[in-house]
């Protein structure tokens, strides 16, 4: 009898370790899987970030694009505004049609970039802005003969003038944003 049970007793054992081998078996093929698919999930999303990050720059890129020609396209009717007042002391029609044209387009490319702009650009972007609507202010009160206190064609030319640099800082920042031209870090002392 004794050697039934020891018979009896290595067969419940092999039964047993062969499930726990089963089991174990099982359990390390589901962990496989589950890894397997935690990779691939996670290498799906990390995708739709690049390909998220791909169409905002793509996005930003036209933006800008748009931008920076509308807003010189704006900057040469404002100062072809200017020379007309100061030969002849206002604009005729065709000029008040091109200056009220290019800024419309300006001002809703101006609204759009709003939406896209990165937080680096928007000062900028809020300084050539107020450049640009502070010299179209003066030209529409010139125009009308109805300027402020000390407000002149010579204020005009000196605005117009100093417009260029601001457009430069947001050409110059935009391109920054964009990678195509290395941010200057100031020196430290």
């Amino acid at each position: 009898m004794s050697t039934a049970l020891v018979a009896l007793a290595a067969a419940v054992i092999g039964g047993g370790v062969s499930l726990a081998s089963v089991f174990l078996t099982q359990r390390s093929a589901e962990r496989g899987w589950t890894r397997e698919h935690e990779r691939t999930e996670r290498h799906r999303q990390e995708d739709q970030v690049r390909h998220w990050d791909s169409r905002l720059l793509e996005e930003r890129r036209a933006a800008y694009t748009r931008l920076n020609a509308t807003a010189r396209a704006a900057r040469d009717a404002l100062a072809g505004c200017m020379h007309d007042l100061r030969r002849v002391g206002t604009l005729d029609e065709v000029r008040r049609a091109e200056l009220e044209e290019r800024w419309s387009t300006y001002v809703v490319q101006h609204a759009e970039c709003h939406m896209i702009v990165s937080d680096a650009v928007l000062p900028v972007l809020g300084a050539a802005n107020g450049s640009l609507r502070k010299i179209y202010g003066l030209v529409k009160r010139l125009d009308a003969g109805q300027p402020r206190q000390e407000e002149s064609v010579e204020e005009l030319s000196r605005r117009v003038d100093d417009l260029w640099d601001r457009l430069t800082d947001l050409r110059d920042e935009m391109r920054r944003d964009l990678g195509v031209t290395a941010r200057v870090e100031a020196p430290t002392r």
